[in-house]
C-alpha cells in the first residue's frame, strides 16, 4: 500500500487544486448562494496564496509517494473571531479529490491542521462548514470539532 506524504504546495500544484474548487459548492448550498461567483473568489484567493503567498497562511498538499499522484489539499489561515480576538488557526478550504475519498486523507490534513496550529503557537483550530454538508460535518465531529454557530440569511 502507498505512502501519503503531506507536503507544501507548489506552483506546479495550482492547477490541481482549481480543479477541485468546484466541488465545494457539491453539497446543497443555500439560496442565496451564487456558487460561480463563490468559484470564482476562491480561485482568486487560492492563485494569489500560491503565486504570492503570506507567511502567516499555508498551503498542504498530500500525495501519493509511489507515483506522486496530489490526492487533496488543505487551506490554513490565520483567523480572528468577534468574541475570541486572539489569532487562531482557521481552514480555509479543504478538499480531496473524489478517487481519493474513503482513504482517510481528510484525516490527515485535517491533522496537518492541528500541526501548523500549535506550531504557530495557537490554541485554537475553526472552520466554516455549510449546513447540508451531512459528509464534512460527520468527519469535523468525529476529529472532536463541536458546532459554533450557525448563520441565517434572508434575501429580501
Amino acid at each position: 500500500m502507498s505512502q501519503i506524504n503531506i507536503r507544501r504546495v507548489r506552483k506546479s500544484d495550482t492547477e490541481f487544486i482549481l480543479t477541485l474548487l468546484p466541488s465545494l459548492a457539491d453539497p446543497e448550498l443555500p439560496h442565496w448562494r451564487d456558487p460561480d461567483v463563490m468559484l470564482d473568489i476562491d480561485k482568486k484567493i487560492i492563485k494569489a496564496e500560491i503565486e504570492e503567498g503570506n507567511k502567516d497562511n499555508a498551503i498542504y498538499i498530500a500525495e501519493d509517494t509511489e507515483n506522486q499522484e496530489q490526492l487533496g489539499f488543505i487551506f490554513l489561515e490565520v483567523g480572528t473571531d468577534y468574541y475570541h480576538p486572539e489569532p487562531h488557526g482557521h481552514i480555509a478550504d479543504i478538499i480531496v479529490s473524489p478517487t481519493a475519498r474513503g482513504r482517510g486523507i481528510g484525516k490527515m490534513l485535517m491533522k496537518k491542521a492541528e500541526e501548523w496550529t500549535k506550531d504557530n503557537g495557537y490554541s485554537l483550530l475553526t472552520l466554516n462548514v455549510f449546513n447540508d454538508n451531512d459528509k464534512a460535518r460527520k468527519l469535523y465531529s468525529s476529529l472532536g470539532f463541536k458546532p459554533d454557530m450557525t448563520k441565517y440569511g434572508k434575501t429580501l
